[in-house]
């Protein structure tokens, strides 16, 4: 029960909208994004996604709050997502983008545990 309830809490929806093409026919994708408590921490799931440039990225909370911040050295986000919020980010640029919820997740030398998370642009 205890588990059940960390996970409804962890519960996070990555939207994907594509914007190319013309304006109102915009192509659009949802990609279920959960935290799910495994074994002894949170973790996201799925861990990659891989998009195009040009790609709306969405993080909505649909239970608990939680953060994206951003991991490496080719990119700067933070955002505070408390419960029924979004927040957006547009990757037009190539590369591999990594993030982590700070409350859930954490970063110790370089190596991230828990809820961490990457978007691949191709």
């Amino acid at each position: 029960m205890v588990a059940r309830r960390r996970r409804a809490f962890a519960t996070l929806v990555l939207a994907v909208a594509m914007t190319a093409g013309p304006v109102g026919t915009a192509d659009a994708v949802t990609v279920g994004v959960r935290g799910i408590f495994n074994g002894s921490r949170f973790v996201w799931s799925p861990a990659v996604k891989e998009i195009n440039t040009g790609v709306i990225v969405r993080w909505r909370s649909v239970d608990g709050s939680h953060t994206v911040k951003s991991r490496g050295t080719n990119w700067t986000y933070f955002r505070n997502v408390p419960v029924g919020t979004s927040v957006t980010r547009t990757f037009n640029r190539r590369g591999t983008f990594r993030y982590y919820c700070t409350i859930h997740g954490s970063v110790v030398n370089g190596v991230c545990s828990g809820m961490c998370g990457r978007i691949v642009v191709s």
